[in-house]
This record gives C-alpha cells, structure tokens and sequence, in this order.
C-alpha cells in the first residue's frame, strides 16, 4: 500500500494516469460548479502552495493549523502540507475560542490557515498568551492561498516533487485530538502509515476503497463526497478516496455532517 509510506503517491500516480479526469469539485444542485480540478490540476495547485509553504520557512516536522471546513480548497492545502514535508493540525471552524485552545494544545504551529476573518480572530485570541504563537495567519476569503504562492518562484516548483517523495515517508503526516476532553492531553501525532491504514479500514467500510487504480484503462468508480464530519474523518476519506483513484466531491452547501460514497 503506497500511502501507507507516503500518502501523496496516490496524488502523483492519479495525476499521471488521467491528467484530465475530474479530481475535486464542489457539488452543485445540477452537478460540479466552479472550482472544479483536474488530477493535473490539483497536482499543479498542489505543488504551487508547498512551494509557497517552503519558501516561506516550513521546514519537515513543521505543523500547519488548518481552520477550514472540507471544500477544494482544503484538500490542496492538506496534501500541500505534506508535500512540504509537514504535519496537519486539523482545527474545527465556526467554534469558540476554548476549542480552539484545545486543538492546538501541545502542537505549536508555525502556521495557520483559517476560512475568514472571524476564524482569524478567534485563532489571535487564543494563540495570544502562547509561549510560540503562530508565526503566520492566511485568510483564505481574503486570498491566503495567492499571497503564500507568490512567495515561491517558479523554479521552485520543480523541486517540490521529488523533495516531497523524500521528506514525507513515515513522517508524522497529522495530528489527531479526537473528542477527548482537555484534560485528557495534546493531540497525538499520526504518521504516513498510521493514517495510511486508518483510512483504507474506513474506506472499505464505507465501500470506497477497492481495487487500486493503477490501471490508465481502468476507470475507478463514482466520486466520493466528503463532508464535514469529526476532525480526522474527512482527512481519512480524502485518503481513501485518492489511494482508490476516485475523485472528491465536496458539497457547496453542507446540510448535515457525513463523509460518504456516492
């Protein structure tokens, strides 16, 4: 199993065998609407934010705060994240100070990304007594994810590849808190592998995971819809879904939790 020692293999190998198909989309009442991907295109957007993240300091064993509900764009960052060599802290949008506390408790991110400015504030508040406060916020409503790219050359880009191909195996690729309560201590780091397996049990139970895609001529099966669930969840059926070859699709307007086949 490929992501169980690198989860962005599946990204890489998707990419080169059906540049063109549909990788992620937000679902729209008549089908996928705008910020719709390519597996070329998520590869190359991919790419252009962990240049971005490594131009702007993120070393490997870095963590990145991510405040952002599943959507396209999260998705990018996520994968991003490891291509840079770093670790994901998963952080619930929409909720108060206190959880965010918690969710950062005991990781110490050099960076946070968050949907607008009320996340934003939410996160300063919380952040502001910390021994390492987050060096850097990104606003993605007001154009983070442009901001952190242009921070890159071009040139850079082409070393993010075979850098992250390096970096990334059996490093720590998420932190996972889960519903403990506070007292119950800092979130625990997950590897590659970890999240590798958590994801394929969680894929099969939901019938996503099956035969891998390896095959250009063979089309895997429908999109998977990935909605805001419990922090981890959607980090594992993104991962299910890739290792599968199926495509991601997120809702545009989400009425109720789920992360489901379909």
């Amino acid at each position: 199993m490929e992501h169980a020692r690198n989860l962005l293999a599946s990204l890489w190998r998707a990419a080169d065998h059906w540049p063109e198909r549909l990788a992620a989309y937000r679902r729209g009442p008549a089908g996928p609407e705008d910020r719709a991907l390519t597996w070329r295109q998520l590869e190359d957007r991919v790419v252009a934010v962990a240049a971005g993240l490594m131009a702007g300091g993120v070393l490997p064993g870095d963590r990145i705060g991510v405040m952002v509900r599943p959507c396209v764009e999260w998705t990018v960052l996520d994968l991003a994240v490891l291509a840079a060599g770093a670790a994901t802290v998963p952080m619930p949008p929409g909720q108060g100070i206190a959880a965010c506390h918690r969710a950062l408790r005991g990781t110490a991110p050099r960076m946070v990304f968050v949907e607008g400015p009320a996340d934003a504030m939410t996160v300063a508040r919380a952040t502001g007594g910390a021994a390492d406060p987050p060096q850097e916020m990104f606003v993605l409503r007001e154009g983070g994810l442009q901001v952190l790219t242009s921070w890159a050359e071009p040139t850079d880009r082409d070393a993010v590849r075979p850098y992250a191909e390096r970096v990334a195996t059996s490093a720590v690729a998420l932190f996972d808190r889960g519903a403990a309560p506070a007292t119950h201590g800092p979130a625990r780091p997950l590897t590659h592998a970890e999240v590798g397996r958590a994801a394929l049990r969680l894929g099969t139970l939901h019938g996503v995971s099956g035969p891998r895609g390896t095959d250009p001529g063979r089309l895997p099966g429908p999109a998977v819809t990935v909605g805001p669930l419990h922090r981890l969840l959607p980090h594992l059926m993104q991962f299910a879904a890739l290792e599968a070859g199926r495509s991601l699709a997120f809702p545009g307007r989400p009425a109720r939790p789920y992360a489901a086949a379909g």
